[in-house]
């Protein structure tokens, strides 16, 4: 086992402090303790401050956070960069130029969101097909009316397809999902060519307007990359069947809210489910907030729920072994593509 040294960085951006939306310092400390306990190969350093970190990151072999360009110019022996999260609120900044063209290696967190996400985006296809967003706004009104309309107020899943967008772990999981509903499902993913369990059928990139058209929920889980950005505009929801719903648990900026808020005015589609969106947080007097046939919860498909925290230190320890005998890293980023 080769002895290394590994620091933890806190957030510039941050105030120096750790994120509480990712980490935290008394979670920090905890892991710090657990890997102490049992990796005696370990030297761990936590900085205090900027001219701090600047010194221990000369000799860091890896680090846990978020670098900057100039934290990176400073590092002469890195190798290993672990990042706080399955894909970083601002990519752009997080995968900056210096980054992408540096030998280091960026693991993530992917994965260990799968189960929780995947329920999160059922709820939302459930909802939807049984129009409880209808029923849920006459309930506080205290108003007892049965939909009736030509689209019907059901949706049978059996009968019903789903296009999942993405299909790495949360995409896989949720096309088990929906399969065990009865759901005809098919994937479009840019990297994943073998159909996983449940999926009918996979597509590349180019036929997602091809296949949008013809299903009855569109599922988005993919991440913000220079490629996915404004993906889901108004000419894609054109294509869509005007019975269907578009559910985004991915990145918000692949979506351009004012295009889906047309697209839902002028009834190309039939409703819509985000957990992310363009801005974090939805502005207050964004007229999304009350249209009728929107379901908005507040980027928290995986938040505060159980077990997260272990599965995340648990990838830590696994790469940190992995390091410490040279062998190939868990979850590595491919940093072009920033995921």
């Amino acid at each position: 086992m080769r002895n290394f040294k590994f620091v933890f960085l806190p957030s510039v951006n941050n105030g120096f402090k750790f994120d509480p939306r990712t980490d935290g310092a008394e979670l920090i400390q905890s892991w710090i303790e657990r890997l102490n306990d049992s990796e005696d190969y370990l030297e761990i350093i936590v900085p205090a401050n900027i001219e701090s970190a600047k010194k221990e990151l000369r000799n860091a072999d890896a680090v846990y956070g978020i670098l900057t360009p100039e934290l990176l110019a400073t590092c002469n022996n890195l190798e290993w960069l672990q990042a706080p999260q399955a894909a970083p609120f601002n990519p752009s900044r997080y995968y900056f130029d210096e980054l992408v063209e540096h030998p280091v290696r960026v693991t993530n967190f992917k994965g260990i969101y799968s189960d929780h996400i995947s329920h999160h985006i059922m709820a939302m296809v459930l909802s939807f097909s049984r129009s409880l967003n209808i029923y849920m706004q006459q309930q506080l009104k205290s108003k007892w009316q049965p939909i009736i309309n030509p689209k019907g107020s059901t949706r049978f899943l059996p009968e019903s397809s789903a296009l999942i967008v993405g299909v790495g772990g949360i995409g896989a999981e949720t096309a088990i999902h929906c399969a065990n509903f009865g759901m005809t499902v098919y994937g479009i993913d840019s990297k994943i060519k073998d159909a996983p369990e449940g999926v009918e059928k996979m597509y590349g990139s180019e036929s997602l307007m091809e296949i949008a058209e013809k299903v009855d929920f569109v599922i988005s889980t993919i991440p913000h990359t220079p490629e996915t950005k404004g993906i889901f505009n108004f000419n894609f929801f054109k294509k869509m069947k005007n019975s269907s719903f578009f559910i985004n648990i991915g990145r918000g900026p692949t979506t351009i809210l004012d295009d889906l808020l047309k697209a839902l005015d002028s009834e190309e589609i039939s409703g819509a489910g985000l957990d992310v969106f363009e801005v974090e947080p939805l502005p207050e007097n964004h007229l999304l907030w009350k249209h009728p046939n929107v379901i908005i919860t507040p980027h928290i498909a995986a938040y505060d729920v159980p077990y997260l925290n272990d599965r995340r230190f648990n990838i830590i320890l696994k790469n940190c072994r992995l390091f410490a005998q040279g062998k190939d890293l868990f979850n590595v980023v491919d940093k072009k593509l920033w995921f």
